[in-house]
């Protein structure tokens, strides 16, 4: 050891006093000491003996600790295993009695006043702690109870505020009110005032235990999250969703603590005597010894053996060499432990962590190195803390008039020092010996008055920002003697991870809407980049691909073939964390999530999954869209009324994205969740709509005027209800609105039959309602009703086939119209009568087209059956020359199509005539390019298209728009932020057999490429045990 680094302890620093007759020396009647707890603030010590059944107080007086008051412990409540004080004296302990936990609490005073919890705790095995304000918190597996002790007249502590959390194994609420709880894999962190999800991490390991919650702990130091979960420990960078380390400790019961100093944090790990509470054994062995020093930021480095600060080998002097650590406060820089079961107290305040720890990292050897650390070691990547952690606050105090021109700058605790060169024009570095590291060119041509506007600033990481006119530089100087100057932001935000998880779904999208190719060309990179960290370690870097599924709709537009290679790269994606073949008895296809309630909601009841299905092989498999549903939480509550955030699923309602099981998925588990209550709560008000209005519309007079007026008003309330909705969807965007054929049946159906019912109520009885409004409004009413089966697959694959054709063949369809119109204007020219409006009361002889010219003529016959000279003429109408106007025209035209000559029968072939010959011709191309070619080109048209909708992608697709119509308009903004509704990842089990079933199929098909992330392909073959014969047609 150092002599620099050696930690002096004075024989003050142990000092024990009392301000009572007691001697301090012999508390608790001289017994040794089983437990030592420390207030939040470092303030107040209690002490526990098991051999003498008694609670000892202290008080912490800078290094002194002076002796309180004793309690004993009453006999029925002896069996205590847990003991939490704060700084106000009040103790809070768990005991067995009769089998049962129980709480107990009091003040540690002259009268040892007890305190109640006012209400009263159930028969709970919960865990308790103080906040450093004083509160009581007692969390169990699935509630969180915060008690006021401030009800000092009837010494009780009240209730202030409590949650509900469940599906979690382990919850944790720190000093802030947040919230955090951990699913399998997941850590959740919550604001418990607005009950509003902040943000969640992947912890990197899987939490398995789930029965105790004192084995979770969460602390934060700086920007710095650290996670403990029996021996696991994840430590994360705020709003960076991976942890930037992991370690796993030698056992479960080590107690943490976070040392930060000089922009570094460590972590403290040590041992303590607080599960030897029942029959205390006291033998210092290594188990005691173990304390440790990590820098919680570098993988590469090894922890530091920390005990030596606290013990001197070399001693003669046993408070020197036999101090067992139990308590350290960050705070006071204070150590609290036991020496030969007696209470001792270290004052740390002078100790360095980092350089103690710099200076030991290389001395110890771990034999147990790589049990500490949960992922293997890799080469250590450059983190660029002026991007992760960017300090606003220095650089706009750049823009201030208190800033003058430099020519050197100095780093605190650094042995380098920045200088600007006049004549060069150049920013170097230099050792304190003037030593020169580096140097680089800031302005291109040499110009002194450059220096005159220089400004700068030292950010919180020892980087060095200028501000040259209105521009920030930001430089850096790294350990490989490098000057790295932040002009390249684009390419170090995607070399560093924790950037590129903080920027990246803000950065991609920006990347994509500009046209600049020096930018544009980052797409690939980032997107790579994304893929290759999740291919490396999907366990840890899985939230990588909410990158890419965060511009999933721009990315279709632009760049598709982005889309084509993810969805065949992340074809199927195994659970990480469950890479193994199970027996459950979910559905096939069954989808979940772990994401965690923070209250406990049951509704519906009756679409709950049956727990008596039969048991079957099932794998888990992950869907790659992560952050798909995903709906900002930053809202506004009256513009979503009409203009509701889109989530990324509501964006991209496309068949690219429901090609395989992933997107099939997603749809599931959104139906199961909400999409279908909702679904069959909008059908039953449209029935209850239907039925109005169609029986008020009944021809009959059993119905009576009175009655059908109400049922008419029924039917424009819920005929307004209806097109509330539908009016908030043409505002949210109308291009989208009227391009959907369901919202046209919709709205039609809406408007007729509220407008026909508001005519009936306006007008009195001699009025009648027209009966074409009547028969519209049912029909298309009754057409809707026929459109809401389309959810189900049975009847929705049709109603995809027929809508999806329609869509195809639509340019082919106006093609024909307007090539019939056509024929009918030139058959209306040929064939209409001289005068159009006279021509059915006078006859013209002369005009060939006149129907009374055209009309049948009959001759009259005597007894005899001799022809007479009278003729007869049927006396014409409109039918006898439709082509009367251009109108009558058409629908001649178009019954000819259909096979009818009835409207070409009253012209006779006649060679003489100009006229009727060219009407022949006419028939006959009509007839050829029409009837012939156009129609079977339009049959062999529709069976190409029917071959490219007959499938469940574009009935997916269909379901896909209702849910996510579902989703905008018919829940509430709120709703649309429930993590359990909305999570970021999605689950979904499938049964072995129809997984092998799926992927021959796929094989089949070359939607299998093993090209595309061989290593999972590879890994879900072998684990379905498919056969090398399939497996040698994959692409």
């Amino acid at each position: 050891m150092s002599e620099e680094n050696t930690i002096q302890i004075s024989d003050d620093v142990n000092e024990i006093v009392s301000h009572n007759s007691r001697d301090p020396h012999h508390a608790h009647n001289g017994k040794q000491i089983s437990l030592v707890l420390l207030s939040p603030n470092g303030t107040y010590i209690v002490t526990y003996s098991e051999d003498d059944k008694s609670i000892e107080g202290w008080i912490v007086d800078n290094s002194k600790l002076i002796l309180d008051s004793q309690v004993n412990v009453p006999e029925e409540s002896k069996n205590i295993f847990m003991i939490k004080v704060n700084d106000s004296k009040i103790v809070c302990f768990l005991c067995k009695r009769n089998h049962e936990v129980c709480i107990e609490i009091f003040q540690i005073s002259n009268e040892h006043r007890p305190f109640k919890l006012n209400p009263k705790l159930k028969k709970w095995q919960p865990t308790i702690f103080f906040q450093k304000n004083g509160n009581l918190v007692i969390n169990t597996s699935f509630k969180i109870l915060i008690y006021s002790p401030h009800d000092e007249i009837n010494d009780e502590l009240i209730l202030m505020s409590s949650c509900e959390i469940s599906n979690n194994k382990g919850n944790f609420i720190d000093e802030d009110n947040n919230v955090w709880a951990i699913s399998s894999n997941y850590l959740f962190h919550w604001d418990l005032e607005t009950s509003r999800l902040k943000f969640s991490y992947s912890l990197g390991f899987m939490a398995t235990h789930s029965k105790t919650n004192n084995k979770l702990t969460v602390m934060s130091k700086g920007n710095y999250i650290l996670v403990k979960h029996y021996d696991e420990i994840a430590i994360f960078s705020k709003g960076v969703h991976f942890p930037i380390r992991n370690i796993r400790l030698i056992n479960s019961d080590m107690k943490i603590e976070l040392c930060e100093v000089q922009n570094n944090v460590y972590l403290l790990a040590f041992n303590s005597p607080e599960k030897y509470t029942i029959n205390i054994i006291y033998d210092i062995t290594d188990i005691y010894d173990r304390t440790d020093i990590y820098d919680i930021t570098d993988t590469n480095k090894q922890p530091v053996d920390a005990s030596r600060i606290f013990n001197d080998e070399n001693s003669e002097n046993d408070s020197k060499n036999k101090f067992i650590l139990c308590e350290y406060n960050s705070g006071s820089k204070k150590a609290f432990g036991l020496v030969d079961g007696k209470i001792s107290c270290i004052n740390l305040s002078d100790l360095n962590w980092h350089d103690f720890y710099e200076s030991h990292k290389g001395e110890d050897d771990f034999i147990c190195w790589n049990n500490y650390l949960c992922q293997t070691a890799f080469e250590k990547n450059y983190c660029n803390d002026t991007l992760a952690f960017p300090d606003m606050e220095s650089i706009r105090s750049l823009f201030s008039k208190e800033h003058k021109n430099i020519q050197q700058i100095n780093f605190d605790n650094q042995k380098y020092k920045w200088r600007i060169s006049r004549t060069t024009n150049k920013l170097l570095v230099y050792t304190n010996e003037k030593v020169k590291l580096c140097s680089i060119n800031i302005f291109k041509k040499q110009n002194s008055s450059k220096f005159q506007e220089l400004k700068w600033k030292i950010l919180n990481n020892n980087a060095l920002a200028l501000l040259d006119n209105k521009t920030i530089k930001i430089f850096e100087y790294n350990n490989n003697k490098e000057m790295i100057f932040l002009i390249e932001i684009i390419s170090s935000i995607i070399e560093d991870e924790r950037c590129l998880a903080k920027y990246g779904p803000t950065l991609l999208p920006n990347l994509i809407k500009s046209s600049d190719p020096e930018l544009t060309r980052y797409i690939k990179d980032i997107y790579n980049k994304c893929m290759k960290l999740v291919k490396e370690d999907p366990k840890r870097n899985l939230k990588f691909l909410n990158i890419i599924t965060s511009s999933m709709n721009d990315l279709h537009k632009k760049y598709p073939d982005h889309i084509t290679k993810f969805n065949s790269e992340m074809f199927m994606l195994l659970d990480p964390f469950n890479e193994k073949i199970d027996d459950n008895d979910y559905s096939h296809f069954y989808p979940f999530c772990q994401e965690i309630k923070i209250v406990i909601f049951q509704l519906f009841l009756i679409f709950q999954r049956d727990q008596s299905k039969q048991r079957k092989q099932q794998i888990v498999l992950i869907v790659p869209y992560i952050d798909y549903c995903y709906y900002p939480f930053e809202y506004s509550g009256w513009k979503e009324i009409f203009y509701p955030q889109s989530s990324v699923f509501t964006d991209t309602c496309k068949k690219e994205f429901y090609t395989n099981w992933n997107g099939e998925a997603i749809i599931n588990f959104k139906w199961n969740t909400f999409g279908r209550i909702y679904y069959f709560v909008i059908w039953l008000l449209f029935m209850v709509f239907l039925v109005c209005f169609t029986v008020a519309s009944y021809p009959t007079l059993s119905i009576t005027r009175d009655v059908r007026i109400n049922l008419y008003q029924t039917s424009i309330a819920f005929g307004f209800f209806h097109i509330i909705f539908e009016l908030r969807q043409f505002i949210w965007n109308p291009k989208k609105y009227f391009s959907s054929i369901w919202n046209l049946f919709d709205i039609s159906a809406y408007l007729s039959v509220t407008i026909t019912s508001i005519y009936y109520i306006k007008n009195d009885v001699t009025v009648v309602t027209p009966e074409w409004a009547l028969l519209i409004s049912c029909l298309l009413l009754d057409l809707k009703f026929l459109l809401f089966f389309k959810i189900f697959e049975s009847f929705g694959v049709y109603f995809a086939i027929i809508f999806g054709v329609a869509k195809r063949v639509f340019s082919f369809l106006v093609v024909l119209a307007i090539i019939i119109l056509s024929f009918a204007h030139a058959f209306f020219l040929l064939l209409h009568p001289e005068k159009l409006l006279d021509s059915l009361k006078a006859q013209n002889p002369n005009d060939s087209n006149n129907p009374w010219t055209l009309s049948n003529t009959y001759n009259q016959t005597d007894e005899n059956g001799k022809i007479l000279n009278e003729t007869l003429i049927q006396v014409p109408d409109e039918n006898t020359n439709l082509f009367y106007s251009y109108s009558t025209s058409l629908l001649a035209t178009y019954l000819f199509l259909t096979g009818s000559q009835n409207s070409f029968s009253p012209w006779s072939p006649d060679p003489t005539s100009i006229g009727n010959t060219i009407l022949f011709i006419l028939m006959a191309v009509f007839s050829f390019l029409i009837v012939i070619y156009l129609m079977n080109l339009f049959i062999g048209l529709l069976n190409m298209a029917i071959e490219k909708d007959n499938d469940r992608a574009s009935y997916l697709v269909q379901k896909a728009e209702v849910i996510a119509e579902i989703e905008l308009f018919y829940l509430l903004p709120h709703q649309r932020r429930w993590k359990t509704w909305f999570p970021e990842v999605i689950y979904y089990t499938v049964e072995v057999e129809k997984a092998r079933k799926y992927i021959r199929e796929a094989i089949i098909k070359g939607e299998w490429k093993m090209d595309d992330w061989p290593e999972m392909k590879h890994k879900i073959l072998k684990l379905l045990s498919i056969e090398d014969v399939i497996i040698d047609l994959a692409v």
